[in-house]
């Protein structure tokens, strides 16, 4: 009886598994129609169809084209059998939350067109002409189309930082003789110590001199009290149909339900090329748990992970223009965001996606245990205020790694969240519109945070006081961990340290043309406490009264320090004085071989030497690889038809000691990535004269690639050796003619032999399966699973 109990509960188990393997597939097409099955000969016409019908393990494939709605599961997945929503093939699918619009009208002898709009976002309205992001009617007008240059005026003063009702900015020269009741002023006060963000509001009524309104519900209140109108300020007005007219700007009359445009060249808008937001959302997984969205675009809407989602993926998904709004809040940063992760949410992952162009912020998280992973994310926070192109705050345990992140109006990364990781990732251009920020950005603590092997790079502020950081550990920070970094090309200090920070780490990093290494502002009544900066490399020196500084490198000569330093190899090249300059300090020097750490980011030898941030796939070929979508923004080429040539460097001579650099260069964008460029080491030298072994170089994106030898160095007086490299044959290239050999001539300059490694244990081999019944195939169980099998073939064809 007992085996007749267990041949049962096998049978429902195996049914089980074998029936939820078996889910079901739909389909939907432009051509579709929803009272069909849904099937691929019959597919819906809508993604809505689609998500209402879809369950736990079936996967829904949408064919190509524009769909102008919002994917909105009404089921959820589960662990085992989640709900996936991808494009059929990798097709060309772009969900839009845009309207296209037509029955265009001119506006008497004017340059302006108008044509009826029965819906209304308020502030959430967005205009775009093709690819031209069109500007809110303003003055003065934005004549670069730059929406990070401001094109502002310089007030002449204002209403003081106690000011509330009663509020003013004044402009002695004159402003336009319009009524600005309603309309919408922008300020960047740029007082001293101050300019951390722009504000916004509604102005009340104006005069010929200046424009009023109320500052009571800015919260916190330094918005108002460090970025007062009497200290004077950059500002422009916006939102009165008086002010259309300059090309690429729209109004919106909500009274008339009418859209005006003026477009370049006073052209009359062609039908469907002029679109207007019609929907905030493009993928709404609010209270959804094990959605998958992948490969394919949205425009124009943003993604919400929000009221308990979990365990949700978005991945090789194209998102532009995700979010705008007239940025008029009383908080420090708008609540607008592309892809917005809120509290209560759980486990979800960001990945391989592109997440361009945006108001607010590119990603918000405010969730627990998110990972935004292997991401390019660029071109956010256009209003200038508390936004960034990752805002990570109120939640918890955040995971960001290999993203590529630039082009931002305040912080790359503004992290808040406890218990977080920040690893392998490239920022670039910050704080294009506000100051006083940084690259990555944060406040106060305990945190537990740590922040390495990232390269921070390139921050220039827009405005005079030059103060854009690399890492900004601000108001009181407590708890971080930053190591193995590189932090160049910053207009102010590397790292910046504000009020009381306790129990900071600063070790491993690279510091290169900064104002200064770190900088530490000890208001009155302040101080560290546990600040350590070990192990570094910086041109500048290291001075803090209160920050314990042991075993960092000093030198103001690149070609002194680094392997090729204008083509970002931060290694550090032979007889620099970073090698062996560093203390132990434990786990973070876990790549160290020789028992000696480098300073700096990078360890010579080490099993990580040559760490490269960043994401490994190619955008100008679309998160999918297969082109991009004709998308606003995308910086796209048209994929290839034929294979690139693959071709090695010319030959090199170099001493025992160097570091040989290998480029291996494409002579064009691969049509497929990755590309795989096999090779043999021969020649006179042996493996005591070098590490390198025959292998394979991968090469993921870009049209370059680096293969590393390390060279040995000494005491035995040799001739002249050889260490040859020959191309094999690659995958998704060709080999160039005659550019297939690479021969290394290494001199022998003598000096101490170095400490070999042990080589690690090898793995012991993977055991094959065994089956349970002896690897025999009759018997009861096998004939319970012909009849399962039977079982759901029956129940499928039921669907």
């Amino acid at each position: 009886m007992a085996t007749h109990f267990k041949l049962a509960a096998i049978f429902f188990f195996i049914q089980a598994c074998m029936c939820s393997a078996q889910a079901a597939d739909y389909y939907v097409s432009k051509d579709g129609d929803d009272t069909q099955s849904g099937t691929l000969d019959e597919p819906f016409l809508t993604i809505s169809q689609a998500a209402s019908v879809a369950q736990a393990g079936d996967t829904v494939f949408i064919r190509s084209g524009t769909y102008e709605e919002t994917l909105r599961p009404n089921n959820s997945g589960n662990a085992d059998n989640p709900i996936v929503f991808q494009s059929y093939q990798q097709e060309k699918v772009i969900i839009t939350a845009m309207q296209a619009l037509s029955g265009w009208t001119r506006e008497g002898a004017s340059a302006i067109y108008s044509t009826p709009v029965d819906w209304d976002l308020g502030q959430n309205n967005f205009v775009m002409q093709d690819a031209t992001a069109m500007d809110l009617a303003r003055w003065p007008n934005n004549e670069d189309g730059d929406p990070f240059t401001s094109n502002s005026l310089r007030s002449s003063g204002g209403s003081g930082e106690n000011v509330t009702d009663g509020a003013f900015i004044e402009y002695t020269p004159g402003i336009p003789d319009f009524d600005w009741t309603g309309a919408a002023v922008y300020f960047y006060g740029d007082r001293p110590g101050s300019g951390w963000l722009t504000w916004r509001a509604f102005i009340e009524s104006s005069t010929a001199t200046q424009v009023n309104f109320s500052l009571a519900d800015k919260s916190p209140v330094w918005i108002r009290t460090a970025h007062p109108p009497s200290d004077g300020g950059d500002f422009f007005l916006m939102g009165v149909k008086d002010a259309l007219d300059y090309e690429n700007e729209w109004f919106f009359d909500a009274e008339n339900e009418t859209l005006y445009v003026q477009l370049p060249q006073d052209a009359a808008p062609e039908d469907g090329r002029v679109k207007m937001r019609r929907r905030e959302f493009t993928v709404d997984l609010s209270g959804r748990n094990y959605i998958h969205v992948k490969d394919l675009a949205v425009f124009g809407g943003s993604i919400e992970l929000t009221s308990n989602a979990s365990n949700n993926l978005i991945s090789g998904v194209s998102s532009f223009y995700g979010n705008f709004t007239l940025g008029v809040y009383r908080s420090f940063a708008a609540p607008s965001y592309s892809i917005n992760v809120s509290e209560g949410s759980t486990n979800n992952v960001i990945e391989n996606s592109e997440i361009a162009f945006g108001a607010g912020s590119g990603i918000r998280d405010a969730g627990t245990g998110t990972t935004i992973n292997n991401n390019y994310i660029h071109d956010f926070n256009f209003l200038g205020d508390y936004n960034a192109l990752i805002l990570a705050r109120g939640g918890i345990d955040t995971t960001i790694t290999n993203n590529t992140i630039k082009r931002a109006g305040r912080s790359g990364i503004q992290l808040i969240n406890n218990n977080s990781e920040v690893a392998y990732n490239d920022l670039s251009e910050s704080t294009l519109i506000a100051d006083d920020s940084a690259l990555f950005y944060t406040v106060g603590g305990p945190r537990n945070i740590e922040i390495h092997h990232n390269w921070f790079h390139n921050a220039y502020s827009s405005g005079s006081k030059r103060k854009a950081a690399g890492v900004y550990l601000d108001v009181d920070p407590e708890g971080f961990s930053v190591h193995h970094n590189v932090l160049w090309n910053t207009e102010w200090s590397g790292v910046q340290i504000n009020w009381d920070g306790t129990d900071l780490a600063i070790h491993n990093n690279t510091f290169w043309n900064n104002s200064e290494t770190i900088g530490a502002w000890h208001q009155d009544g302040t101080a560290f406490s546990n600040v350590d900066m070990w192990n570094n490399v910086s041109q500048k020196s290291f001075s803090d009264t209160e920050t314990d500084f042991q075993n960092n490198v000093t030198d103001t000569q690149e070609n002194n320090l680094f392997l090729d330093f204008a083509n970002n190899g931060f290694q550090p090249k032979k007889g620099s004085a970073a090698i062996d300059a560093g203390r132990d300090i434990g786990a973070i020097n876990d790549d160290v071989l020789d028992g000696m750490p480098d300073a700096g980011a990078y360890e010579k030898g080490g099993s990580n030497a040559h760490w490269v941030p960043g994401i490994n796939w190619e955008p100008k070929l679309s998160p999918t690889g297969t082109g991009c979508y004709g998308l606003p923004g995308e910086d796209c080429i048209e994929i290839p038809n034929s294979a690139p040539s693959v071709s090695f460097a010319v030959n090199q001579e170099l001493e025992e000691g160097d570091t040989a650099i290998l480029r291996v260069t494409l002579s064009d964008y691969a049509a497929q990535y990755p590309v795989m460029v096999p090779y043999t080491v021969s020649g006179t030298s042996d493996s005591a004269d070098h590490d390198a072994i025959n292998g394979e170089l991968t090469i993921t994106k870009g049209t370059q690639a680096n293969i590393y030898v390390e060279l040995a160095e000494d005491d035995i007086v040799e001739d002249q050796e050889s260490l040859v490299i020959v191309m094999g044959t690659p995958t998704n290239a060709v080999k160039a003619s005659n550019n297939e050999m690479h021969t290394i001539t290494v001199s022998n300059v003598g000096g101490t032999p170095p400490v070999a490694p042990s080589p690690p244990p090898a793995a012991p081999p993977t055991p094959a399966p065994q089956s349970e019944s002896g690897g025999g195939s009759t018997g009861p169980l096998a004939l319970l699973v012909l009849f399962s099998m039977l079982v759901c073939r029956l129940r499928q064809s039921k669907i």
